[in-house]
């Protein structure tokens, strides 16, 4: 175990190295979102021209553009479109039988020169859709002979003369390729990728479920082809966060053939920009300190207020929340993001270290089968020697098969081993302690504690050190077992308690487990059952990412976030760890205060678990770590205060 902590350190020193790489933090903003909200000014050109100064102001400095199609054409005032009926009363024509199409006429001499190869390109020469061309008051304009609810749906390259403008307004673009230019063809792939390259668009983010290129039948899918022209004219990409599922085609093969130049992205959607600005700003740091994300993206929508009768962006919100307000006395998302040792700016792919090191995860897998077998050797001494080779052995030949497998697998061992290990270690020192009747108190309870949380914390480091790689910083793998990572060591300590702790032979231990089995069941034990499956139930609710909290708990959140900077888990210091304390000063006097130790390895678990998200910096996970022990020392003083006051209430009262 020594060794292999030893082996995690340069490891663990390389992860670190990796997240200091890049401090760049990218504000980015959605224009189709402001080209949409426009339409509803009286003067569009005006509104946006002022907006996008107000946000250049305001510290954000990219614009992301999507794939452009007639209707955003149609609201950016480059085009005016006419259905068949539309058409008919413009020029007085009847309506011909048969004829569906799209007519459009182009607003300026610009429009025409500009936006008129495109769309011939994307419906004549991709779609083999008849293109033909008309005018009305020597205005020049098309027909595209398809309906324009079908015409409308096809996407086409991104509008020149908007990002033409939106450069010359000083911003960066960030471009939204979608997998709609169907059929896929690599050349106008190649052709648009060198257009925006030589515009200086450096990072392409996916729109839509899946990858350019991507399909599902394997013989009809361009992924890789799509990834070799990115990475020709020099592209990164972008993974987005918070999505129910990943893009299609974003695997690890992708990524590997982009040479892993990839920021991750947290997207402020539309329907959060409403919230109070405060909150924004909260979200937005919080991504960047506790998520490891460089780019932030934000979005906005056009609303009707009833309640003072107009349409509202929410730009002001959403710009109050970046810059912050005296009147509120708040600094704002991107003051605080500075503060925090970030700039803003480009983002920039992490910088991958320690390559070189990977041959010390050998020595962490038969370090962490020693861990394992140790915790075999808890319950079964006799087991230790075999378990370890066995493990050992094992593990290096499914390293040889799958090292992705192997790694996950024995982080997932030693993540459920280690907590088990340091609350049953500590038991059983407890244990001896009683025998020998060497006194109890708060201050030795106290000590153990620290002991078995350190013992945890060595744990970390195989975990950390194990899923030490650019492909879990991304997000790209992740450590699997969350949910039996939050139960098996529950179990693990409630078997030990009821079998093992008592009891050394085997004989005994299994009379022991006669005795229980065998035992009659009193309504005060169904009680207690359906209470134990009632917390256990709402223990898991709250597990991972998709854990439900109250209002209330959300708000001492942000307190405590706002206030320490970093905010330790209340399960920990409210619970678990004060629990632990507790268990540990009343089992030196009480046998079956074992029992508390079952709620409380959750404290010791939770210390895996909260460095189990591989995409948190792990200097705030040691923070959030140490802020838990610390103030479940704290707490535990009132716990074993409340314990002393019902214990002497129930010497005087129950003789009575």
């Amino acid at each position: 175990m020594v060794i292999g902590l030893i082996a995690s350190v340069p490891l663990v020193s390389e992860r670190i190295q990796t997240e200091r790489s890049t401090k760049n933090v990218e504000m980015v903003f959605d224009y189709r979102d402001l080209l949409d909200v426009s339409i509803y000014r009286p003067n569009p050109d005006a509104y946006i021209i002022e907006k996008l100064k107000l946000m250049k102001e305001a510290g954000i400095g990219t614009m992301s553009v999507y794939e452009s199609s007639l209707e955003e054409l149609k609201n950016s005032r480059r085009i005016q479109v006419y259905t068949p009926q539309e058409y008919s009363l413009l020029t007085g024509k009847p309506l011909t039988p048969g004829e569906n199409y799209t007519y459009l006429l182009f607003t300026s001499t610009e429009a025409r020169d500009k936006l008129q190869p495109i769309i011939e390109k994307t419906y004549r020469d991709r779609l083999d859709i008849n293109v033909s061309s008309w005018s009305y008051n020597n205005r020049p304009g098309l027909i595209i002979s398809l309906p324009y609810e079908e015409a409308n749906t096809k996407p086409m390259e991104p509008d020149p003369i908007t990002m033409d403008m939106l450069q010359n307004q000083g911003f960066r673009l960030i471009v939204r390729l979608s997998n709609r230019m169907q059929p896929y063809s690599e050349e106008e792939l190649e052709g648009l990728l060198h257009k925006l390259s030589s515009r200086g668009v450096k990072r392409i983010v996916f729109d839509g479920s899946a990858v350019t290129g991507y399909d599902e039948n394997p013989d009809n899918n361009h992924v890789k082809e799509t990834a070799e022209l990115l990475k020709k004219y020099g592209f990164g990409a972008a993974i987005i966060d918070r999505l129910k599922a990943p893009q299609k085609g974003f695997t690890i093969s992708f990524a590997d053939q982009l040479d892993y130049n990839i920021v991750r992205l947290f997207p402020l959607y539309d329907t959060e920009v409403n919230l109070k600005p405060e909150l924004i700003e909260d979200k937005l740091v919080l991504a960047v300190k506790d998520r490891n994300l460089r780019i932030l993206f934000l979005n906005t929508k056009a609303a009707k207020d009833l309640d003072k009768g107009y349409i509202n962006d929410y730009l002001d919100n959403l710009l109050k929340s970046l810059t912050g307000s005296e009147e509120d006395q708040t600094e704002g998302a991107i003051a605080r993001i500075e503060s925090l040792g970030y700039n803003m700016g480009e983002a920039h792919a992490f910088v991958v270290h320690g390559e070189s090191l990977k041959p010390l995860k050998l020595v962490l897998l038969v370090a962490g089968t020693a861990v394992i077998a140790l915790t075999i050797a808890m319950f079964f001494p006799i087991l230790t020697l075999l378990a370890f080779v066995l493990g050992a052995l094992g593990s290096l030949a499914l390293y040889v098969l799958s090292n992705s497998i192997a790694l996950q697998a024995m982080a997932f061992g030693v993540g459920v081993c280690a907590p088990t290990l340091a609350t049953i270690m500590a038991i059983r020192y407890l244990r001896r302690l009683r025998e020998g009747k060497s006194g109890s108190g708060w201050v030795r309870a106290t000590l153990v504690f620290v002991a078995a949380s350190l013992m945890s914390v060595g744990g970390v480091f195989y975990v950390v050190a194990l899923l030490s790689g650019i492909t879990y910083y991304l997000v790209l793998e992740q450590f699997r077992g969350v949910a039996l990572l939050h139960l098996l060591p529950i179990a693990l300590v409630g078997v030990y308690a009821l079998f093992f702790a008592e009891s050394k032979k085997p004989g005994e231990i299994i009379a022991r487990i006669r005795a229980i089995l065998f035992a009659k069941i009193t309504v005060i034990w169904v009680v207690l059952a359906v209470v134990f499956g009632g917390a256990l139930y709402y223990y898991l609710t709250r597990t991972g990412n998709a854990g439900q909290a109250s209002q209330m708990e959300k708000l001492i959140r942000t307190y405590l976030e706002n206030g320490l900077g970093v905010r330790p888990r209340f399960k920990e210091f409210l619970f678990a760890h004060p629990l632990f304390i507790l268990a540990a000063y009343l089992y030196m006097k009480y046998r079956n205060a074992i029992f508390l130790f079952v709620g409380a390895v959750m404290g010791q678990l939770s210390i895996i678990d909260t460095f189990a998200h591989l995409h948190t910096p792990l200097y705030i996970s040691f923070i959030r770590v140490g802020l838990g022990i610390g103030f479940g020392i704290l707490f535990s003083i009132v716990f074993v205060l409340v314990w002393e006051l019902l214990e002497k209430g129930w010497r005087k009262w129950a003789p009575r």
